[in-house]
């Protein structure tokens, strides 16, 4: 996508699950004539919704099962080849984020396979000086249907289309491309990459509910009420960014790509008069990069942890690609401060919102500047 895109973003009125979610759909479809029959039937489409971790669908982490349900629904009729995959966190155990999330039920209801991209095979792939696997079903499918969940994140500060774009690697292998690119500009330049490499894919963005404030899996639930597609993951963020109230290049992902006129909106008029993002590894693009460089003892961000909240089940252990964590013998982690590349991953897989992510003190203060200036 350059700079110049003009991918046009369609938004549409939900009021909730349940009922209002087909007829949502099919008239944000309708409107904007994306996935029609004659465009894909006979076609391959992966549908590829957000399983981050095993939780409940009002806990707002994963995508809603009625939205999955209405998206399959649509393309079977239209006579697509339909299958749904994706690869969760490396801690998360596919079965129970499959049962919990109601994902599971839908497949088995709907009569469509489910593909764990860790099972799959890799392609490997370099791409603008990245290096990265992807599963082979993503890789060998016609069309994806890409289902995030609009959520805030402690390492992007948004997380929809692009960055649910992400599980196409499978397993393990995000947390090692965590390790290697831990920066948020440069893991953002990743992103893009994997995106070039991609089939075509058309986004359905579940703003129904929403999470705000420590995203993407221990945020608050928010009602946003809407749904939003476009064939442009990169607009859609865009768009997203306007009526969230985000300023783009905040975005490590949509910085230098989403134009810095308005993106092309279309359908319902939406605003969300309040959405809250967290202090993240995102406030590094606050400071100058030489600033940055030689100071870079006093900038950082880094997970704490809250005793009260954890369970010493050792998740985020397991899940720190840069082996900064300890947790034997002691009641909460043991955080290597020298080790620790801020990328958030631990905080991402904490089953009980013990793990936030707290900046330096400079970084507040420059995250406070802005506010005022």
């Amino acid at each position: 996508m350059s700079a110049e895109s003009t991918s046009p973003v369609w938004f549409a009125h939900c009021d909730g699950y349940g009922a209002p979610v087909a007829s949502a759909l099919e008239r944000l479809l309708a409107e904007s004539g994306l996935l029609a029959a004659n465009a894909i039937r006979g076609k391959r489409v992966l549908v590829k919704p957000n399983l981050l971790t095993d939780r409940t669908p009002d806990e707002a982490v994963t995508t809603h099962p009625d939205v999955l349900r209405a998206v399959v629904r649509h393309l079977k009729a239209a006579g697509a080849d339909v299958s749904v995959g994706d690869s969760p966190a490396s801690t998360a155990n596919l079965p129970s984020v499959l049962a919990k999330s109601g994902l599971g039920a839908v497949c088995e209801e709907e009569g469509v396979p489910f593909v764990p991209f860790e099972r799959a095979g890799v392609q490997n792939f370099t791409e603008e000086g990245f290096s990265f696997p992807l599963a082979k079903p993503v890789v060998e499918t016609d069309l994806i249907v890409n289902l995030p969940k609009v959520k805030s994140h402690s390492l992007t500060k948004l997380t929809a289309s692009v960055k649910n774009l992400y599980g196409a690697v499978p397993g393990y292998s995000k947390t090692t491309l965590h390790q290697r690119y831990p920066k948020p500009s440069v893991f953002g330049r990743l992103l893009k990459a994997i995106w070039r490499v991609l089939p075509p894919s058309v986004s359905i963005a579940d703003g129904i509910v929403g999470m705000e404030g420590q995203g993407p899996a221990n945020g608050r639930p928010i009602r946003l009420g809407f749904l939003a597609a476009s064939a442009d993951p990169f607009a859609l963020d865009g768009a997203l960014c306007r009526v969230l109230h985000i300023k783009p290049n905040s975005v490590p992902y949509l910085k230098g790509v989403v134009s810095a006129r308005a993106p092309d909106v279309r359908g319902d008029a939406i605003d969300v008069p309040s959405f809250a993002t967290p202090l993240g590894a995102h406030l590094l693009a606050l400071v100058p990069s030489w600033f940055a460089r030689l100071a870079a003892k006093l900038l950082w961000v880094r997970p704490t942890f809250d005793p009260a909240r954890c369970v010493a089940c050792g998740q985020c252990v397991r899940a720190c690609p840069a082996q900064a964590l300890v947790i034997e013998g002691r009641a909460v982690p043991l955080l290597n401060k020298k080790t620790c590349i801020g990328c958030a991953c631990c905080h991402e897989v904490c089953p009980k919102g013990a793990i936030r992510m707290r900046p330096s003190f400079i970084l507040r203060i420059a995250h406070a500047f802005k506010d005022l200036s």
